[in-house]
């Protein structure tokens, strides 16, 4: 009896008239009813709250993810340029090398080999990545190229130095009356120099930087001056009609140390020009007109 009592228990709500000559009215509500309304009704509220929760979380999440999407598009673009910059790096650096060893190679130096490999093949996938790889060996590429630059600049000074101290000149200008190498006349046999015809008296100049090692008579020759220039290399002006220098005297390429004239055995005034190198005479045709690079190639 009392199971059913509960089970059936109602709510009544009675509507009562303020004229009290109105009817009241009652209306009687199954306790399931009630509480299932509120039950609906705190569900709704819950429901409408959560919503509200979600839409604002969802729309500040939506536009993080526009603005992060625009800054990918941003990076993407970035990477893309440093990409292109990469690849022009690349090849400037490619150029630089290219033009370095053509200048080695002129200057009679071992050409540069590279250990680092540079490439401008970037794919789309961890292209940030791969810049900074290929930046970071462009780097090490231009450290390199500053080395080998060091090295060609301590070459240039001693390439200046020995050019100087190098017969690359004319020792007077004039007709060559007998070159180098064997004749039957006026002497037969071997000529070790160049006879160069000028006028008695005209001023005879030293082809490179050097020091005096012989002034005086010797056979043949006549009046005669040897200059020492280092590395070897000697030459020598003969049948002088005076000198201008001593034994010992430092000389400058082009500075005046004779003079021409007809001592020793001679057919008339002229200049006999030798270039030896350790004591043995060379042609000197191939050391006239030299210029520093030309010079190098005589020099290996």
């Amino acid at each position: 009896m009392d199971n059913k009592a509960k089970k059936d228990k109602y709510y009544s709500i009675m509507v009562v008239p303020h004229d009290a000559g109105g009817r009241a009215v009652s209306l009687k509500i199954p306790a399931s009813w009630v509480y299932a309304t509120a039950g609906l009704a705190i569900f709704s509220v819950l429901f409408v709250f959560s919503s509200f929760v979600f839409t604002t979380l969802v729309s500040r999440r939506m536009v993080d993810y526009a603005g992060t999407i625009a800054k990918n598009k941003q990076q993407e673009e970035v990477i893309r340029s440093f990409s292109l910059k990469t690849g022009k790096v690349a090849e400037a650096i490619d150029e630089l090398v290219k033009k370095d060893n053509e200048l080695r190679n002129l200057l009679g130096l071992k050409g540069w080999k590279s250990k680092i490999q540079l490439s401008t093949d970037i794919s789309h996938e961890s292209q940030a990545d791969k810049v900074n790889i290929h930046l970071a060996k462009a780097n090490d590429s231009l450290a390199e190229r500053e080395k080998s630059l060091e090295e060609l600049k301590a070459w240039v000074k001693v390439v200046r130095s020995r050019f100087a101290s190098t017969p690359s000149s004319w020792p007077i200008y004039g007709a060559i009356v007998s070159r180098f190498g064997y004749r039957s006349y006026p002497w037969r046999g071997m000529h070790t120099g160049l006879d160069i015809k000028a006028n008695y008296g005209a001023p005879i100049r030293a082809t490179a930087n050097g020091v005096v090692s012989y002034v005086g008579w010797r056979s043949g020759y006549g009046k005669t001056v040897e200059i020492n220039h280092g590395y070897g290399v000697s030459t020598l002006y003969a049948h002088n009609s005076n000198y201008a220098v001593k034994i010992g005297q430092r000389v400058q390429k082009g500075q005046v140390i004779s003079y021409v004239g007809t001592t020793g055995w001679t057919t008339g005034p002229h200049l006999h020009y030798e270039v030896r190198r350790a004591g043995q005479p060379l042609n000197p045709v191939a050391y006239l007109n030299l210029n520093a690079l030309s010079a190098s190639r005589l020099w290996r």
